[in-house]
């Protein structure tokens, strides 16, 4: 396990997860908190029992984005914001592309950098009482995390530029509604509800939704006729060896028993 001093992390049950540990500031984000993050996620990609990750933070915030001593040194030497916005959309791009499900589980505020995080997950769970934002425009800066291409493909495009325009707090109902949450519960029951969603995941193959992250990743911004191109390609790569997890899913369900995964 690395040393982290920004977060945890626990793995238990096919299960990895980073918790921030920042309550003090709001997990707002400092160039210790890269190092554990990317730390933390290199851990849990090279474990080979490890089949998702869940992301969430302590106290009132899941994560409010940059934090203050961050931005007042960024904010003094241009080529400090470039490396800070490279290595946050780099951070974001590798949660996209972990061969496992991520999932957000935000107890509450995510703004700004948080908010950019939040969207790269695979799924994500949120309390009822938490809010999130873009909030970039408040403050007169803009995104540098992705989200500007993410957001309006969760959302669509007006309804991206209202939240980027505006930096308003989205509540949690809201986030559902707009499909950049899965789901809203109270908050005393976050932590149960990221359970059972991580257990069930974590039965599945990690190869087979390693897979399919590929996929997702490939067709998302093509035409639906070329969309389908690389999702065939994938699958038969996947799928044909006679070592695959496809092909053991197939046996175990013709031989009526559990699969046994790589």
């Amino acid at each position: 396990m690395p040393t982290l001093e920004t977060m945890s992390l626990e793995v238990a049950d096919r299960v990895a997860r980073i918790t921030f540990t920042r309550p003090e500031s709001m997990n707002s984000l400092t160039a210790r908190m890269f190092d554990d993050l990317e730390a933390a996620i290199d851990a849990a990609e090279a474990d080979p029992e490890v089949r998702v990750l869940v992301i969430g933070g302590t106290g009132r915030a899941f994560s409010v984005g940059l934090d203050l001593t961050l931005l007042d040194e960024a904010f003094g030497d241009p080529a400090v914001w470039e490396r800070v916005a490279k290595r946050l959309a780099a951070l974001t791009l590798r949660l996209e592309s972990l061969p496992m499900p991520v999932i957000a589980a935000v107890n509450g505020l995510a703004r700004a950098g948080g908010f950019e995080l939040l969207l790269a997950c695979d799924l994500v769970l949120i309390a009822d009482s938490a809010r999130i934002a873009d909030a970039h425009a408040e403050f007169g800066v803009i995104p540098a995390g992705g989200s500007t291409a993410r957001l309006p493909r969760i959302v669509g495009r007006q309804r991206a530029r209202e939240i980027f325009l505006t930096g308003r707090w989205i509540p949690a109902a809201e986030a559902v509604e707009l499909g950049i949450a899965l789901k809203s519960v109270p908050a005393d029951e976050l932590d149960a509800a990221v359970a059972e969603l991580a257990g069930r995941l974590a039965r599945q193959s990690r190869a087979c939704m390693a897979a399919m992250k590929r996929q997702f990743a490939a067709v998302e911004a093509l035409p639906l006729a070329e969309a389908v191109v690389p999702e065939i390609e994938e699958f038969v790569s996947y799928t044909t060896p006679p070592d695959s997890d496809g092909q053991e899913g197939f046996r175990a369900y013709r031989e009526n028993r559990p699969p046994s995964w790589a």
